[in-house]
C-alpha cells in the first residue's frame, strides 16, 4: 500500500508491517509465531474423500467374502496365471459351480480399472463415466466369453475353447486386482505422490496385457490354431480394443 512517502507491507491480519521511506529497502525475516510442531501429513483436497472411504470398505468387504467363500479360487487362478497347465483344476471343477464368487472378482478388478481410467481421462474419481466403463468392460468379457464358445463349437475344438475361457477369465480378474492397491491410494496421498502412482498403474497394465496376449498365442500355437484364425482375433478382440481406450485416453 503505497502512500506519498511511506510504503507499507501488509500481513494477512492486516497489520501493517515494517513501513520503508521512499527509495529506501530493507531486509527482514518474518517467523512463524505459532510453536514448532513434528511433522504432519496432509491429504490434499478431495471433495470425494467419503465416497473414496466407502468404495475402499466395500472393496475389501467383498475381496474378504471371496476370500472365504472362494473355495480356492484366488489361489487357483494364481496358480493358472504362474503356469498355464494349472488350468485343469478350473476345467475340472467348473466355473459355474463358484460362479458368483468369479463374478464378485470380476466386478473387483473392472471397478478398479475403470475408477483409473475415469481419473486418467477427466481427472475425477468418480462419474457417469465410471458406470459406462464400468458396464462396458463387464459387457465385453461375457460377449468374448460366448464369441469363443461359438468359435468352439463351430471349429469343433471345445478343448481350445475351455481352456481360452479360463485365461480370460483369470487376467481379467487378476488385471484389476494387482493395480487396485495403487487406485486405491490415490484417493489418500498428497498431490505429488498421484503421478508415481499413475504411473506405476500404466505400466503394470501395459505388461500384464502384453503377458496375457502372449499366453493366448501360446494356448492357440499348443492347439495348432490356423495362424490366419489367430490372427484375426487378436487383432479384433485384443489390439483394437486397447487401441480404441487409448484414443479414449488420449
Amino acid at each position: 500500500m503505497q502512500n506519498t512517502n511511506t510504503t507499507y507491507f501488509l500481513s494477512k491480519q492486516g497489520r501493517s508491517l515494517c513501513p520503508l521511506n521512499e527509495f529506501q529497502t530493507d531486509t527482514f525475516e518474518i517467523r512463524s509465531s505459532q510453536a514448532p510442531s513434528l511433522p504432519a501429513t496432509y491429504l490434499r483436497k478431495n471433495e470425494n474423500l467419503w465416497g473414496d472411504f466407502i468404495y475402499t470398505i466395500l472393496f475389501l468387504i467383498i475381496f474378504a467374502f471371496i476370500r472365504l467363500r472362494g473355495k480356492d479360487l484366488l489361489s487357483n487362478l494364481l496358480h493358472i496365471l504362474i503356469k498355464r497347465k494349472k488350468s485343469e483344476i478350473i476345467l475340472n471343477e467348473g466355473i459355474a459351480s463358484n460362479l458368483i464368487c468369479y463374478i464378485l472378482a470380476l466386478a473387483l478388478s473392472f471397478s478398479a480399472i475403470s475408477i483409473g481410467i475415469t481419473f486418467i481421462t477427466w481427472n475425477v474419481f468418480f462419474s457417469p463415466s465410471t458406470f459406462y466403463i464400468f458396464t462396458g468392460l463387464f459387457f465385453y468379457h461375457f460377449f468374448l466369453l460366448l464369441l469363443i464358445r461359438i468359435l468352439g463349437w463351430t471349429f469343433n475344438s471345445k478343448g481350445t475353447a475351455d481352456e481360452f475361457i479360463v485365461n480370460l477369465w483369470t487376467y481379467n480378474i487378476f488385471l484389476g486386482l494387482f493395480i487396485s492397491p495403487f487406485i486405491i491410494s490415490i484417493f489418500f496421498v498428497q498431490a505429488f505422490a498421484v503421478i508415481p502412482l499413475l504411473k506405476i498403474v500404466i505400466f503394470s497394465s501395459l505388461i500384464f496385457i502384453i503377458v496375457k496376449i502372449i499366453r493366448e498365442v501360446e494356448i492357440l500355437f499348443s492347439h495348432r490354431v490356423s495362424i490366419l484364425y489367430m490372427f484375426l482375433y487378436l487383432c479384433g478382440f485384443e489390439i483394437m480394443p486397447l487401441l480404441v481406450l487409448y484414443k479414449m485416453v488420449a
